[in-house]
């Protein structure tokens, strides 16, 4: 196991009055178990507001947690001291959602790319100039544009710029937060291939977020579903694509456009109401106030987050009842 997420939570204190008196939480993780397989690519997939940035986030320790654990390959991150943690920095990177905004406007491409190994000491001289302008090949950039500054680029271009930043130091897990949302459609597919092929070159093991199933199912091994700061579905991408055990997992698919005029959009499972407030989650399940099956159990009663087929979990009271019958 390369990543190992027990039972971590995150809540951002709620504070009013002139003294900032905290009278409540927002919860954005409220018990996330995950574990991730070296050279495996989990998808983490779920509504906007639901933890997922939060989670990748808390993984790298760039962001607290309130409680819980992560391992890093044995390692404790959230309890290991700074050297220890500078070391891991070198294994663990994080390629941002928007690619305007994750790249320092005042730095040239090819310093943004040398700052890596820059802080960690890992080369200099001509053996960084040289370093840098590999990883721009290796991100199908033209290393001509070595002195060029981020707004002479397009969107898909500084994405380009941001995973070769975070392949500087050969890291061996990759957190990609949403690294497509804010790029054109014929874009995105360059940039997941792209990811793709880093991948298999460097035996990468990626985090993927994002809130686009079509995308999550192109690149993924295994999906992660998220709700309200929960897990609430885990599994295989052809399992949980084609044997949803979860109704809100059900709900996302059906929710996916679907490029067929002949579709009967009647058969769509259309969830009623919003999503709830984590600063004041429902009692029992998260998703009954919003659940098509909801019965009194789910009202009051957590459900277990369970293994349901082989390899396919669910925290539903009913997750049986959602398989196909035979």
């Amino acid at each position: 196991m390369l990543v190992d997420v027990r039972e971590i939570k995150k809540h951002f204190p709620i504070r009013k009055g002139f003294f900032s008196r905290q009278v409540g939480a927002v919860r954005a993780l409220d018990g996330v178990n995950l574990q991730i397989i070296p050279g495996e690519t989990m998808g983490l997939v779920g509504e906007s507001g639901c933890g997922k940035s939060t989670l990748g986030r808390v993984i790298l320790r760039l962001l607290p947690a309130t409680s819980g654990q992560v391992l890093f390959d044995g390692t404790d991150v959230l309890g290991c001291d700074r050297p220890t943690m500078k070391g891991l920095r070198k294994q663990m990177q994080i390629v941002f959602q928007n690619p305007y905004a994750s790249l320092d406007p005042r730095m040239t491409v090819g310093q943004i790319i040398a700052e890596p190994p820059e802080v960690h000491k890992a080369a200099s001289g001509q053996a960084l100039r040289d370093k840098v302008k590999e990883l721009m090949t290796l991100a199908e950039l033209s290393p001509a544009m070595v002195d060029r500054y981020p707004h002479e680029f397009s969107g898909g271009q500084r994405q380009r710029i941001g995973i070769a930043r975070a392949l500087a130091l050969r890291p061996r897990f990759i957190v990609a937060d949403e690294p497509v949302s804010a790029l054109d459609v014929s874009v995105q597919a360059q940039i997941l291939n792209l990811l793709i092929d880093l991948r298999k070159e460097f035996k990468l093991t990626y985090l993927f977020i994002a809130h686009n199933l079509d995308v999550v199912r192109y690149i993924s091994d295994r999906i992660a579903v998220m709700y309200l700061g929960r897990v609430v579905e885990l599994g295989s991408r052809d399992n949980v694509y084609s044997t949803p055990l979860h109704p809100y997992t059900q709900a996302l698919i059906s929710a996916a456009p679907v490029p067929d005029p002949s579709y009967d959009r009647s058969k769509r499972l259309i969830l009623q109401g919003d999503l709830p407030s984590p600063a004041d989650p429902p009692p029992g399940c998260p998703f009954h106030t919003r659940c098509p099956i909801v019965r009194d159990r789910c009202r009051s009663e957590l459900p277990q987050f369970r293994q349901i087929q082989p390899g396919h979990f669910s925290a539903c009271h009913y997750a049986e009842t959602l398989l196909p019958a035979k």
